[in-house]
């Protein structure tokens, strides 16, 4: 349907007045809708097309004053609920780096503090980046972001350093938890992927389980706790994108026999190292804390983060930090289910899956019941990447929240029609 030279002029005074670029495709499609609409009934009712095209826009009334009020109803939106526990999490984590290293007894680990800080300021260079970034186009990406994160993980067995257990890719200016990043790549991966997917054609079922199952095998290679957190991922996902239950339960019970298979003893207790001196550390906390010089560990900046706050700072800072993961998490599941598009719904959801499973593991382990893995509190422990990938997910996630009710994007990079 071609469009008339004034209705071109019309719609571009329209979304002119619209601040939101983002929104202006949309508008345009459907004001063109509506204009076409007018124009053939008035036609119809025997005028000229000329005529008609000027009848149609005194019609949709003036291009200022409808712009302005359409600029109103498509301002940009901003969740505060999502960037308010990112923040105080965030801080919480910075101050407890500053003591770490100014106040405690640990040696060897450095300038903690001004690299995280570092960290924090690029992180939130990053998320904010994200946020202005229009995520739906991250779904033509899914492909290679899955290639991509496959041949990390491969990469990393094959030449990565392996410290206590876990692998590292040491690309000279850093050293990369690549398993401990990998799920949050796989969740935009696998929500780009799947969203869509025909779980009810047999052969597309099996090609999906297969799909998942192959990073998830690989993250096990790395110990049971990335394996845990991507297999949450994989199955929430699955879930989300309404797989029929057989085809869940065929794949998790794949992707758990297979690490038992080749690794009898993936599923047996290990041990938690220190984990009666890790609990001491909450036992003589207080509600305000107490001695912030404790030397127990060396991963104290890392996995044992939520320890070392609740022992200098007392249970007043758990509590408060719990609240907000709890708020952070509940928001996510919120914005999932008020966002129109199937890619943010799910997009969102596998980072609620992602975020949760981490923060709950990262509990276990600090209360001395899981040994250190690399899967850390989110926004809060030290570590580059880890930061970076926190940033940026919640980044996204403030994105889809701002792009919630907008139509998808296609292939050839136009807005899907209702």
């Amino acid at each position: 349907m071609g469009m008339n030279e004034p209705f071109k002029d019309y719609i571009s005074a329209v979304c002119s007045r619209i601040r939101n670029k983002d929104v202006h495709e949309e508008v345009a499609l459907e004001l063109e809708d509506h204009l076409h609409t007018l124009k053939e009934h008035a036609m119809k009712e025997g005028r000229s097309e000329k005529d008609a095209v000027d009848y149609a826009i005194s019609q949709m009334g003036d291009p200022t004053t409808v712009g302005k009020q359409l600029h109103q109803t498509h301002r940009p939106t901003f969740d505060v609920t999502i960037l308010i526990p990112v923040a105080v999490i965030s801080v919480f984590g910075l101050i407890s780096m500053y003591f770490i290293q100014f106040q405690s007894n640990i040696t060897g680990i450095g300038d903690i503090f001004q690299s995280s800080l570092i960290y924090y300021l690029a992180g939130l260079i990053l998320m904010i980046a994200c946020f202005f970034y229009d995520y739906r186009k991250l779904s033509r990406y899914s492909g290679v972001i899955y290639g991509g994160t496959v041949a990390l993980l491969l990469l990393t067995q094959w030449v990565g350093v392996r410290v206590d257990g876990i692998s590292y890719l040491d690309i000279g200016f850093a050293t990369l938890h690549i398993s401990a990043i990998a799920p949050f790549l796989l969740v935009v991966a696998f929500a780009g992927m799947f969203y869509e997917w025909n779980w009810h054609a047999p052969k597309r079922a099996m090609v999906g389980i297969s799909l998942l199952a192959f990073p998830i095998l690989l993250l096990a290679s790395d110990g049971f706790a990335v394996y845990a957190l991507g297999l949450a991922v994989a199955l929430t996902l699955m879930m989300a994108t309404r797989a029929k239950l057989h085809q869940i339960l065929l794949f998790g019970i794949s992707a758990i026999a297979l690490p038992a298979l080749f690794k009898p003893d993936f599923f047996s207790p290990v041990s938690a190292g220190d984990g009666a001196g890790i609990r001491a550390l909450f036992q003589r906390a207080g509600w305000f804390g107490t001695d912030s010089a404790v030397n127990l560990s060396n991963e104290m900046h890392t996995d044992y983060i939520l320890a070392y706050m609740v022992h200098s700072f007392g249970w007043v800072s758990a509590i408060v930090t719990l609240m907000f993961t709890i708020v952070f998490t509940i928001r996510l599941i919120q914005t999932a289910k008020t966002t129109a598009h199937s890619f943010g719904k799910v997009l969102t959801i596998g980072f609620a899956a992602a975020f949760g499973t981490q923060f709950v593991t990262a509990i276990v382990t600090n209360i001395g019941l899981l040994p250190p893995s690399g899967i850390t509190m989110p926004f809060m422990s030290f570590g580059g990447t880890h930061v970076l990938i926190d940033m940026m997910a919640a980044g996204l996630v403030l994105s889809i929240y701002r792009r919630r009710r907008l139509a998808p994007i296609q292939s050839d990079g136009t807005l899907k029609s209702s």
